[in-house]
């Protein structure tokens, strides 16, 4: 077993762990677990955005559970997205993750079916609701009581995956209400020092103060969610 196939099994480990419990008489979507690709552990950057948006979901039985967060949630959830959608799927997030990579990275999104980076969410649940749904509730980042909810369910969840992966550089595109979250729960302290790079805060480069972290030599940068940057970038244009 190479060091890719132990990261990704110790994932899928830490998903049942946090996961089996979930009550999807709440609605809940699938959780969203990461694959780890080799590109990744190449150039080791993360981008995270908020959260899914009618991420489907996946009832299952409590003997399952180890298969459906590998053969599900992973497989036919992640992998399926990357595969199918990343290239062209509409959303500001993939638009803007696809410029990134050409304008900067100069290089393709996807290395055959798998991202060049790992894509993950601040919220790995939402509600599992229509797209009729105009008042966004079923989103964590516009319904404050169901991030709440979520965040009992995942817990510190992704920053035990960062803790794994040693990301490299993490790119948040989170929007600042979400600060107190992402330092609790993405990077796992609250002693974190800032430097504002862009006006009112729009991007924010974080700075883990103990040593001992393993964030503590990340580059991490959060910004405003990237629906702002892809209006501002057409404004200038």
């Amino acid at each position: 077993m190479d060091d890719l196939e132990k990261i990704q099994n110790e994932i899928l480990r830490l998903a049942y762990g946090y996961f089996r419990n979930m009550d999807f008489s709440e609605g809940f979507s699938c959780p969203l677990i990461p694959r780890i690709s080799r590109e990744y552990l190449k150039n080791r950057i993360v981008i995270m955005g908020q959260e899914t948006n009618t991420w489907w979901n996946m009832i299952y039985s409590d003997h399952d559970i180890k298969e459906w967060c590998a053969e599900k949630c992973l497989s036919e959830g992640y992998d399926k997205f990357v595969r199918e959608c990343v290239e062209s799927y509409g959303g500001k997030f993939w638009e803007f993750s696809r410029s990134l990579y050409k304008a900067v990275f100069k290089q393709p999104i996807c290395n055959g079916d798998a991202l060049s980076h790992c894509w993950m969410n601040l919220f790995c649940i939402e509600k599992c609701v229509c797209r009729n749904d105009k008042d966004k509730k079923h989103l964590p980042s516009q319904n404050r009581n169901l991030a709440k909810r979520v965040m009992n369910v995942q817990r510190d969840f992704v920053y035990e995956v960062m803790k794994l992966i040693r990301p490299r550089i993490i790119l948040a595109m989170i929007g600042k209400k979400n600060d107190d979250l992402f330092k609790r729960n993405v990077l796992g302290t609250d002693c974190v020092n800032y430097s504002e790079l862009f006006e009112k805060k729009k991007i924010v480069e974080f700075k883990v103060c103990d040593k001992s972290s393993p964030l503590y030599e990340t580059l991490i940068l959060r910004t405003y969610h990237p629906s702002y940057f892809m209006i501002y970038m057409s404004k200038e244009n």
